[in-house]
């Protein structure tokens, strides 16, 4: 039971590396940005906020196509078997992000037997990467205790993600935080995209809403300069970029009620994608994570 409740945490975990690759100080970069250090670290953990508030994690995603009344498939998920081919440090971290992204999947289908072996794998390589140590169990059970604040898990998210980015740039690696970050968004969207043919409202929306989500994304990855590795990463997304070109961006008028004595604001830009955009972001979105995991 107490390997089965940490796979739980590290799940919820595996939705923070998709999210916030972020938060530590940034290494020189080759943008020519004049920003200061201080300046370029506090406008990236702004867009890493910006991002987990506004992304649906890999553990929301997954519950919104549990939703859909569709079966968890394995065949979905990244070939568990694979995890030892990824040798160079580019591609651990990669990887790193698309198996939490499949942990995440599955512990929320409940296929504990599958979490499991994800659990291993992506334990295997943040060991490889020199991070396993870097999100501890008492960092985890707080975020298991904050699951449903979002402004808690913010914090716990940045804590944790400064310790990860620190420890990369200690050992010359900081890019390898974007590269989990792409990666792991990339899996999320392309798991929710394997339910196109059965998707309710709410999921459509949820991938259209990816375009304002995937354009932070690419910002936040390309802060940590232009290595090859993080390069190849960029380019391989381009092609998603283009496929969320098409999709329409609605203003809506504010909403404005009270609950609880709270003012809520509500409204704001909808974004939608047709049938025929939906089916060009799911085969962009394929083709890039078929690449990324090769």
């Amino acid at each position: 039971m107490k390997k089965l409740r940490n796979s739980l945490f590290l799940s919820l975990a595996a939705g923070m590396f998709v999210l916030a690759g972020c938060g530590g100080p940034q290494g020189p970069t080759t943008s020519g940005d004049s920003l200061s250090e201080g300046a370029s670290v506090t406008q990236r953990t702004k867009r890493l906020k910006k991002i987990f508030r506004a992304a649906p994690t890999p553990m929301e995603t997954a519950r919104i196509v549990q939703r859909t009344g569709t079966s968890f498939s394995l065949d979905h998920l990244h070939s568990a078997m694979s995890a030892s081919n990824y040798v160079t440090a580019d591609r651990q971290a990669v990887n790193l992000g698309i198996y939490g992204a499949d942990l995440s999947y599955a512990t929320i289908f409940e296929e504990n037997a599958v979490s499991l072996t994800y659990l291993e794998v992506v334990k295997s390589l943040a060991r490889d990467l020199g991070v396993g140590d870097v999100i501890g169990d008492d960092m985890l059970e707080r975020a298991e205790a904050n699951r449903a604040r979002q402004d808690s898990l913010v914090a716990i998210v940045s804590e944790a993600f400064f310790n990860l980015n620190e420890r990369l740039k200690s050992n010359g690696q900081e890019d390898l935080s974007g590269m989990v970050v792409a990666a792991g968004w990339l899996e999320s969207l392309y798991l929710a995209t394997r339910h196109t043919d059965s998707a309710n409202e709410e999921l459509r929306t949820r991938i259209a809403e990816q375009k304002l989500v995937m354009e932070d994304v690419i910002d936040l990855v390309s802060s940590y300069g232009q290595s090859p590795g993080l390069t190849t990463v960029i380019q391989t997304l381009e092609p998603v970029v283009a496929a969320f070109d098409a999709v329409t961006r609605e203003e809506a008028s504010s909403d404005i009620s009270k609950s609880g004595g709270a003012i809520i604001i509500g409204g704001g830009p909808r974004y939608t994608a047709s049938e025929e955009v939906l089916a060009q972001i799911t085969e962009a979105v394929t083709t890039a994570r078929n690449q990324l995991v090769k």
